[in-house]
């Protein structure tokens, strides 16, 4: 049985290391991102055809890089990736501003610019479950191996998301230009 399990973990940490550049340009693509979306505590109703450009640009890499995290959620729940072996080569790529991530995306549902950056809330409602289900259960794993999750953060940081974006992922109809009970936070355009 021990034959039949190593190939299969070493395929699998063969597989993810070949990943390595991936992670690091999707983790570089929202670090680029996050200065630009942090500068916006509410959407605004209206913003320059420069500055919808800019704020769509950056939620583009900002959702890639979450869209990235997901098709790995996706391996992961599928079986073709360990979730043990996932967090020994990847938990800080995975867990560092997922939550930031999800949250700035959410932020922006419904205004317009979610669609240009080619997402909507009912995706980002999808994929924000599926990610925040990885992360609890890399949270885990990280706690198996020693980590106090209360004392550094990790639950507080979970539950104070799941508070935060629970209206979003009970009912993301809400937050759809296209859906019938949609909140009016669209964005105009001002055209100088």
């Amino acid at each position: 049985m021990i034959r039949q399990t190593r190939p299969k973990w070493l395929e699998q940490a063969t597989f993810l290391r070949l990943l390595a550049e991936d992670f690091h340009s999707e983790n570089k693509k929202f670090l680029e991102a996050r200065p630009v979306l942090i500068g916006y505590r509410d959407v605004p109703k209206e913003m320059s055809e420069e500055e919808w450009a800019r704020v769509t640009h950056t939620l583009t890499n900002c959702y890639s890089s979450v869209g990235f995290l997901f098709r790995i959620a996706q391996l992961v729940k599928a079986h073709v990736i360990d979730s043990k072996l996932l967090y020994i080569l990847y938990y800080n790529e995975v867990s560092s501003y997922l939550t930031d991530k999800l949250r700035f995306l959410i932020q922006w549902c419904g205004t317009g610019l979610d669609l240009a950056a080619d997402y909507d809330s009912y995706e980002l409602s999808r994929i924000a479950t599926a990610l925040i289900e990885l992360l609890k259960e890399l949270n885990a794993i990280h706690a198996e191996h020693g980590a106090d999750l209360y004392r550094e953060g990790h639950n507080a940081v979970i539950a104070y998301f799941e508070d935060r974006t629970k209206d979003f992922l009970s009912d993301p109809g809400r937050f759809s230009v296209a859906s019938d009970n949609y909140i009016d936070n669209y964005v105009e355009v001002t055209v100088k």
